[in-house]
Formats: structure tokens, C-alpha cells, sequence
């Protein structure tokens, strides 16, 4: 056990999420979306992490909004990244191109509270049975 375990156990714990992203004009949205309905390789996350850590306690992140927008397209988003190679913005634009979502991604304009917390509630459910089902948790 290491200093941080010992003080704080309950830190040792890692966020299982999944994403989808979409091109849009200034680059491309990203969201978070139930398990399995994205294109991370979650069975490969899940396998890796025992390693690292065995026993790690997975937590289900799962925040249900509009997409974020990442402008990478435009001339501001790059203030911070000037030594950046092109070719790491032409990877990410492919790695996009490469995960279209099957489906619209989620919106929660115009949707009341009690129908943004029924979206939530449907997110999470299906999230708990795809982890069931097909990732062994």
C-alpha cells in the first residue's frame, strides 16, 4: 500500500465512459453516450486496468447534455497548441471520420427537467446492462 492508498483508499478508482464524436463546421463535437453505443474499445480498457491495478472499482461516468464542441478548426483553438504537428490534427480528424455515430447524438435542448432526468435515467440503465452483458461486470 502505497502513501495514497493509505490515506485515501476510496481514491484509487477509475471512471468507465464511452464516447461518440461528429465532424461539425469548426471541427467536431464529442459525447458522452451509454457503454457500447460509442467507439472506444472498452473490452480492451476493461482488460487493462487489473493489470494496472487489480481490483480497481470502476464508476459508470455518464453526463447526458449537448455535445461539446472541440473547434479544431479554427485559428483560436491553436493558441495553446503551437509546436503541435499537423499530422496530429489530421489523426484526429480521420479518428472522427472513422467513428461516425450510428445515430444522432444526444441533445437536451429543449427537453424539460423531468425529461432530461428520464434521458439520464434511460443513459444509465442502458450503460448497467451493456457492462453486464458484454463486458463481464
Amino acid at each position: 500500500m502505497n502513501r495514497i492508498e493509505a490515506y485515501a483508499p476510496w481514491a484509487w478508482t477509475s471512471h468507465l465512459k464511452d464516447m461518440a464524436v461528429q465532424e461539425y463546421e469548426d471541427g467536431f463535437l464529442l459525447s458522452e453516450v451509454p457503454l457500447g453505443e460509442g467507439f472506444l474499445d472498452l473490452r480492451k480498457m476493461i482488460a487493462t486496468l487489473p493489470r494496472a491495478k487489480p481490483g480497481l472499482p470502476l464508476n459508470l461516468e455518464m453526463i447526458t447534455r449537448n455535445p461539446l464542441k472541440v473547434p479544431c478548426l479554427t485559428k483560436k483553438y491553436w493558441i495553446t497548441f503551437e509546436n503541435l504537428p499537423a499530422n496530429v490534427l489530421a489523426g484526429t480528424l480521420a479518428l472522427v471520420r472513422e467513428n461516425a455515430p450510428r445515430k444522432p447524438l444526444p441533445q437536451t435542448t429543449g427537453l424539460n427537467d423531468e425529461q432530461r432526468l428520464s434521458l439520464e435515467d434511460d443513459n444509465v440503465r442502458k450503460s448497467f446492462t451493456y457492462a453486464e452483458e458484454h463486458l463481464g461486470l
